[in-house]
């Protein structure tokens, strides 16, 4: 659907139209919404006539309900030739709601068009260069009383009209970024399964054809998802044959160039830690866990439910002690994704969208965290293949057998994020610690292994391992050299989390190495604070006060960790 928008009303019907609005005085207009003083002129005077003569008389502000632009009267480009008002808004005498583009010309405001929709309120509004032509568009999210799914419609403004762009997919979660690294922005629908049809991602771009966004591709995701608790967009993978090939040819190119031109890159090499899941068992910091021998994720003392819903990438702690890892890393599927080439390429499909192949060393993408409808959470990750033109996602998986596998799934509500600061968002993979044939396995504690999925090995890498307290609100980052010696138990009645070393060859707990312990102000100030470490940790919970007592053992006398390596492992969720 395409279709141009009724041009402004002239400025003398406006000027004899002005009449008095219900619900629209200065404080309805809101300080959110008008950013900047007025003009001599009166900018808030003349927008708020355009808007009853448009309206035919009384109307009232709608807001929109989420995303960073939540005002009814929005400014944009202001003090630039571009300068124009979005205002949404409903009459008293119709359900539709309305959109007005209201633009300042030769000195005046004067209105470039309306459209009415259908729907019962505002989802979001947006400003994105979906169609590459340097300037933005509106896109605006619609929601209905009768369906639990948004609409979505795209507003190109041309010199002096307005085109209303209908776009016929609906969604439950959206994304504005652009994924297929074409120099425009890409609108991705999320859709959540009903009866009917499956979760789903949905790419649209702009299309010069059809003059519109239209669907390009889409990727099933898993069925049992019900909800995405929290969405990343960033660099969501490494690739480091793409690296490898870079940095070759560079060198075959530049053999003369000076030497700190000439740049190598190497790949990460960490391990996924294979931890027992039966008891009598011994493990080490084994990286044999693959998609394929996935299960159900064991239950954890301190799972929590998450619902937090997150959309900008949030950063971790430094990372703390570099270590060498002396494991490989596990290959996530049977199918490995084609290599990229180090080259860089533009075609035309034959809808006139442009695609731009690029052998790049991260991934730009999507990490949805889902909640499934048995109360667990896994993570799907989607990013754009431009060789097979297709999304892709390589966690989710589902064999010949129709077993459906994928690495992340798990009982607690923790959620990916970019755990080291290293510009990738890492996501968790959870595994319960060792334990022993007798033991009560309520307070044995999970080991998160923070890992970055490598597009080119097609092979998870673990960057960081963490025990964490969700309860507590902190976590603690496992040195390497414990990753598989040492094993960790909670008390959630005395706030107290433990470790102790592990003997692989009697499948039971030693010596204990490290308590951390958690107070309130009343019990710290009765505590005598004897052999206790404090730990400074920004926790929400200003009044909560940690601390740590170390042990040290002779049994194995390379896992023992001094005070000063202790505060560097403790960090705030």
């Amino acid at each position: 659907m395409f279709r141009k928008i009724k041009k402004a009303l002239p400025l003398a019907l406006i000027a004899a139209g002005l009449m008095s609005f219900c619900g629209c005085s200065d404080a309805a207009m809101g300080s959110d919404s008008l950013l900047r003083p007025p003009r001599a002129t009166g900018d808030k005077a003349a927008i708020q006539d355009i808007i009853s003569a448009e309206a035919g008389g009384s109307y009232n502000l709608k807001y929109p309900q989420k995303g960073e632009n939540r005002s009814a009267i929005t400014f944009r480009n202001e003090d630039t030739d571009n300068e124009y008002v979005l205002a949404l808004y409903s009459t008293e005498n119709d359900t539709k709601l309305n959109v007005s583009v209201i633009v300042y010309d030769k000195k005046q405001w004067k209105c470039l068009g309306t459209y009415a929709n259908n729907a019962s309120g505002v989802d979001r509004v947006m400003f994105y260069d979906i169609n590459g032509d340097k300037k933005e568009e509106i896109l605006i999210g619609w929601t209905s009383y009768n369906s639990s799914q948004k609409s979505l419609t795209a507003y190109l403004m041309d010199t002096d009209e307005v085109y209303e762009m209908g776009i016929d997919q609906t969604y439950d979660e959206l994304i504005v970024t652009d994924i297929t690294d074409d120099m425009s922005e890409d609108i991705i629908l999320l859709s959540l399964s009903t009866q009917d049809t499956p979760s789903v991602a949905t790419l649209l771009q702009y299309s010069d054809r059809d003059k519109r966004p239209v669907g390009k591709n889409s990727l099933e995701l898993n069925s049992d998802v019900i909800a995405f608790s929290n969405i990343l967009v960033g660099d969501v993978a490494v690739n480091t044959e793409a690296g490898k090939n870079t940095s070759a040819s560079a060198r075959a190119e530049n053999s003369t160039a000076p030497a700190e031109q000439q740049e190598s890159q190497a790949g990460v090499e960490s391990s996924v830690p294979q931890t027992s899941q039966t008891s009598g068992q011994s493990s080490g910091p084994q990286a044999s866990q693959t998609v394929s021998e996935s299960s159900e994720p064991q239950t954890s003392q301190t799972s929590t439910e998450g619902s937090e819903h997150r959309t900008s990438q949030p950063s971790g702690e430094s990372s703390v002690q570099e270590q060498t890892s002396v494991s490989s890393e596990p290959d996530i599927s049977d199918e490995s994704e084609p290599d990229e080439q180090s080259i860089t390429e533009e075609s035309s499909k034959s809808d006139g969208t442009k695609v731009v192949i690029r052998g790049n060393q991260s991934r730009k993408g999507i990490i949805l965290d889902c909640r499934r409808s048995d109360n667990t959470y896994c993570t799907q990750m989607i990013y754009y293949d431009s060789l097979n033109d297709e999304l892709y996602n390589p966690l989710d998986k589902t064999g010949s057998s129709g077993i459906y596998t994928n690495p992340t799934l798990r009982t607690e509500a923790v959620f990916s994020r970019d755990i080291n600061d290293d510009g990738v968002i890492e996501v968790p993979v959870v595994s319960q610690m060792n334990a022993s044939v007798d033991e009560a396995g309520a307070n044995v504690c999970n080991l998160t292994s923070w890992s970055n999925y490598d597009a080119g090995e097609n092979k998870m890498n673990v960057v960081m391992n963490t025990v964490i307290n969700i309860k507590d609100g902190y976590y603690f980052r496992m040195p390497d050299r414990w990753v598989g010696s040492v094993t960790t138990r909670s008390d959630p009645e005395t706030r107290e989390m433990s470790f102790y070393l592990w003997n692989s060859k009697t499948a039971s707990i030693g010596d204990k190495l490290l308590t951390i312990y958690r107070f309130n102000e009343q019990q710290w100030k009765d505590n005598n604070h004897a052999g206790l470490i404090q730990l400074e940790i920004n926790s929400e919970n200003s009044k909560a006060v940690y601390a740590g007592q170390l042990f040290l053992t002779n049994a194995q006398d390379e896992l023992n960790i001094t005070e000063k390596e202790l505060k560097g492992l403790v960090f705030a969720v």
